[in-house]
């Protein structure tokens, strides 16, 4: 069904890779969608060890001496292959992921850096993958490469449904985003949020004052930064920290974490909304 593709323009790291793996598993949780988050990034295997994915995966090889885990390994590698063959089909797309939380949510291995690897060959293929995998998903997720300088990254968001512009908590990045907002043939003003990655509610640079600088109507999404989250991604335990929070009672006060999954919920919202409103056009 919908494509959201989260996507900045910047040339070093801002969070983007974080708040997709946040919104996805948030809404996993909170609500009945069946979700693929795929990473287009060539080596990047955050959003595996975020799950504990890397782990279960090297376990996997041990016990089968590295013969039946080639499928998990390879991902959309895999999944290249069987595109360029004529072979991928929207069913076949579940035997190149993961399960994080079942029939909720899964992710897909980013190409690996090894000898031989055509990365571009492979990344021009993500298109035809996303279009199977929306197939077979509610929400097909999209952590894509930075930047507009491959006509593969204009093209998948150009087909996203909606497109999430990532940005950093920061006054020059206003002025950017306005003239990123004028790329109309890029960027559906109908299907387009912005969000604010590692948001830091202290600042002056807020994000009402941010809505009201680039004259949005709704105040623009936040991914705020949370330790017990940001640990989280990076023991593993991504999942478990999810449901864990959901259990707990979760009061109106100060604390990072409450707040963080306030403004999901608040972000996931905005974003379930927006695919109903697409939808309704239809």
């Amino acid at each position: 069904m919908a494509i959201v593709t989260f996507w900045n323009n910047n040339t070093g790291k801002i969070g983007q890779t974080y708040s997709s793996i946040a919104i996805s598993a948030y809404m996993a949780v909170e609500h009945n969608y069946k979700i693929l988050l795929m990473s287009t990034r060539y080596d990047d295997e955050i959003a595996l060890t975020s799950f504990g994915v890397e782990d279960r995966m090297k376990t996997l090889n041990k016990l089968t001496e590295g013969k039946q885990a080639m499928d998990l390994e390879s991902g959309i590698e895999g999944m290249s292959k069987l595109v360029y063959a004529n072979r991928l089909t929207p069913e076949l797309i579940p035997s190149y992921t993961k399960v994080v939380y079942k029939d909720r949510l899964e992710v897909v291995v980013a190409p690996k850096k090894k000898l031989g690897l055509d990365y571009p060959k492979i990344y021009k293929s993500c298109k035809d993958i996303i279009n199977f995998a929306r197939q077979y998903y509610d929400i097909v997720f999209v952590d894509l490469n930075n930047g507009l300088e491959s006509d593969t990254t204009k093209d998948i968001l150009k087909m996203s449904n909606i497109v999430i512009l990532n940005i950093e908590q920061k006054l020059s990045e206003l002025e950017v985003l306005k003239e990123m907002k004028k790329e109309k043939e890029l960027f559906n003003p109908k299907g387009l949020l912005t969000l604010i990655n590692n948001y830091d509610r202290k600042s002056k640079y807020s994000s009402k004052n941010i809505t009201r600088e680039l004259g949005e109507k709704k105040e623009i999404l936040t991914v705020p930064y949370a330790n017990l989250f940001s640990e989280a991604v990076q023991e593993g335990t991504t999942a478990d920290f999810f449901l864990n929070t959901r259990l707990k009672r979760l009061d109106d006060g100060e604390d990072r974490t409450t707040f963080f999954i306030r403004e999901l919920k608040r972000g996931t919202e905005q974003i379930v909304y927006k695919m109903q409103e697409l939808q309704m056009r239809i």
